[in-house]
């Protein structure tokens, strides 16, 4: 093997072992800025509870003023909150997942995401589902790709064999 071809050889291992460092630090940047965006969700999600319960204080200070029955007045808006709630916890949800972490269904540790049991309590935990989003919609339209698990190259979804070392998918 001549010097060019070796300066190549070199160059081609550098300009793969760039490629695959920029698309990882890509992938955990794009983890980063969902999990930003989902905890800036939750925190204007807490803050319209806040409000609610402010509203529902209101209400029930106008209604006493009245001297009407607080009860069937409040209903409503405890209704919403509960709707609230509910969001809430499946923003939190997908959040911890952001992290790949989970809470356990049973003493609300936070585990891997991956934990088949609790490691504090060894709750047997069931797989999570996530409610669909509109913004879902725009993942399927991004080609998924594959990793070779002989050489770790990325390779298009369609790739019948990888382009580095020749594994057949």
């Amino acid at each position: 093997m001549g010097f060019m071809d070796k300066v190549n050889t070199i160059s081609q291992k550098v300009g793969d072992g760039v490629v695959d460092t920029y698309k990882v630090i890509a992938d955990k940047s794009g983890k980063m800025f969902e999990g930003a965006k989902i905890k800036m969700a939750i925190s204007d999600k807490e803050e319209e509870v806040n409000n609610m319960y402010t509203e529902i204080g209101k209400a029930v200070y106008e209604t006493y003023k009245k001297g009407e029955d607080v009860d069937k007045d409040l209903t409503k808006e405890c209704k919403k909150i509960d709707k609230m709630n509910n969001e809430l916890a499946e923003m939190n949800k997908e959040y911890l997942a952001s992290k790949d972490l989970r809470e356990c269904q049973k003493c609300s540790e936070i585990i891997p995401l991956t934990s088949a049991y609790c490691e504090k309590c060894g709750e047997k935990q069931t797989p999570l589902k996530f409610k669909k989003k509109e913004e879902k919609k725009e993942a399927e339209n991004v080609k998924v790709e594959r990793v070779c698990p002989t050489c770790g190259t990325i390779c298009s979804s369609d790739a019948k064999f990888c382009n580095k070392c020749g594994y057949k998918f």
